[in-house]
């Protein structure tokens, strides 16, 4: 049985079928040698030569750092893995891929410095009707080459997963729209948040409070009353030892009278719990401050429309991988210029 093994390499990665669609219709594929290429080409050649570019002709663009530059390697070495890995570019990228590759960062560099197209999403209602008639056409494009993908998807027998699979991919814009409407709902009538955390903690103070040691009641010497000392020590809930206290009740005439011990209330207990649960270990927070709750607004990004359709450009046609360069070249342009801004953007209050 042994000889019969298949011998396959170390670099030769795994998952890559050579099958009828070329890979097409495999959810995971991978290569070793072309991710690196792959890589490479959108976290460091594509946003390098994007710079030097845009410094050349003085294009729009964020200043970044070493830091920031470092960060942006970082992040896209996970969406370059992520999209490589199940967008089947282990059998697609190739000579087309890069051609059209650097047509769609330049291309699209060149169109948002023409003064009427330098909008962004969010600002949709003040566009001009030059905006609106170039935004449409770019949209009727997209919907064009997505009709001819769901074509080849449906010849090559895999259409029941292709469309379930894009859907699933936009939910990173409606469960965003979801998470942005409980986020602004909890700032204003919650602000401490969903208070998961809290009643936990709030468990344990009650539970811990049941097998806190007792007090021992200590005798006071003749014409010297003394107060009991409590032993009561639970350092971990953060307690300090005015949760049990001693009363006294001797008196000149009756020195010898021990000391009664008081238990700690109901309500006590209550107002100590609750002055614990105002001050938890956060360390981004100030002891006494109010937690940083804050507002968002959505804010979709070029850069992360065009990274989820780099998903679905699968096939082993000229004009699919025409359309993945493209778009790849789309989503570096967005990268390289502004960085990897997120989809919510905070506005504290």
């Amino acid at each position: 049985m042994a000889s019969d093994a298949i011998d396959i390499g170390f670099l030769d990665g795994c998952f890559l079928h050579t099958d009828a669609d070329h890979g097409a219709s495999t959810l995971v594929s991978f290569h070793f040698v072309r991710f690196i290429l792959f890589a490479l080409l959108l976290t460091v050649v594509g946003p390098f030569v994007y710079r030097l570019t845009a410094a050349f002709f003085d294009l729009e663009r964020d200043f970044k750092t070493v830091a920031d530059h470092f960060d942006d390697v970082t992040s896209g070495l996970i969406y370059a893995y992520l999209v490589f890995t199940l967008g089947n570019y282990a059998h697609t990228f190739g000579w087309t891929t890069l051609l059209f590759y650097f047509i769609g960062l330049f291309g699209y560099s060149a169109l948002v410095e023409v003064p009427f197209l330098r909008v962004s999403i969010p600002g949709w209602r003040s566009w001009s009707m030059r905006a609106w008639a170039v935004n449409l056409v770019g949209v009727a494009l997209v919907l064009v080459a997505a009709g001819f993908h769901i074509r080849w998807a449906w010849k090559a027998g895999f259409l029941q997963w292709y469309l379930p699979l894009f859907v699933l991919a936009t939910a990173t814009l409606w469960l965003t729209i979801c998470v942005q409407k409980l986020n602004n709902y909890c700032t204003d009538n919650r602000p401490h948040g969903l208070g998961i955390e809290r009643s936990v903690r709030k468990i344990a103070l009650v539970a811990l409070w049941r097998f806190r040691p007792h007090s021992k009641p200590v005798s006071a010497n003749a014409g010297r009353p003394q107060y009991a000392e409590s032993v009561y020590e639970i350092g971990s809930l953060g307690l300090s030892q005015n949760s049990l206290h001693m009363e006294q009740t001797s008196s000149p005439d009756s020195p010898n009278q021990p000391l009664r011990d008081t238990r700690t209330s109901r309500e006590e207990r209550t107002t100590i719990i609750n002055e614990q649960l105002t001050n938890l270990h956060y360390l981004n927070v100030r002891t006494g401050r109010p937690l940083p709750v804050c507002k968002c607004q959505l804010h979709l990004h070029h850069w992360q429309i065009f990274y989820i359709l780099a998903f679905f450009t699968r096939f082993d046609r000229f004009a699919s991988a025409a359309c993945a360069g493209l778009v790849l070249g789309i989503f570096t342009q967005g990268s390289a210029a502004y960085g990897y801004d997120a989809m919510l953007e905070r506005k504290h209050i």
